[in-house]
């Protein structure tokens, strides 16, 4: 894996990014809300700019997603996938019901290897 080229520390998460893809560590009891999005959407544009990404977010602490917040995903052209990177079995049955929420490939993994080798792939056939 390539060492990441940025880091970002929000209120709301920590963000890393790596040639096409960011990996978002959500903090503590946060409630992902259309503000956050929007401010992801805005960060993500302006370091990606018009080249496809795709997003990790890492679920290692609780908080929760108002999963309307997916619809306004479409808006990003550029975002190509979402994995959800957890060893917390809890963690990924919520996410797999927020899979049915997703415009994007939207994909579990309890490795982080393995979602950043599913990542580079979305990204390689998207681009």
């Amino acid at each position: 894996m390539t060492k990441s080229n940025k880091k970002l520390d929000l209120k709301f998460t920590s963000l890393e990014f790596f040639d096409s893809i960011v990996v978002s560590t959500v903090k503590e009891d946060t409630i992902i809300e259309k503000e956050h999005i929007d401010d992801l959407r805005e960060i993500c544009t302006s370091h990606f700019g018009n080249k496809n990404f795709v997003y990790i977010t890492h679920r290692k602490n609780n908080y929760n997603v108002n999963p309307v917040i997916y619809i306004d995903l479409i808006q990003v052209n550029t975002l190509k996938g979402i994995a959800v990177l957890s060893d917390n079995l809890g963690r990924l049955k919520t996410a797999n019901f927020e899979k049915n929420f997703s415009p994007v490939p939207y994909e579990l993994f309890d490795n982080k290897e393995e979602a950043l080798i599913w990542a580079k792939g979305i990204v390689s056939t998207e681009s």
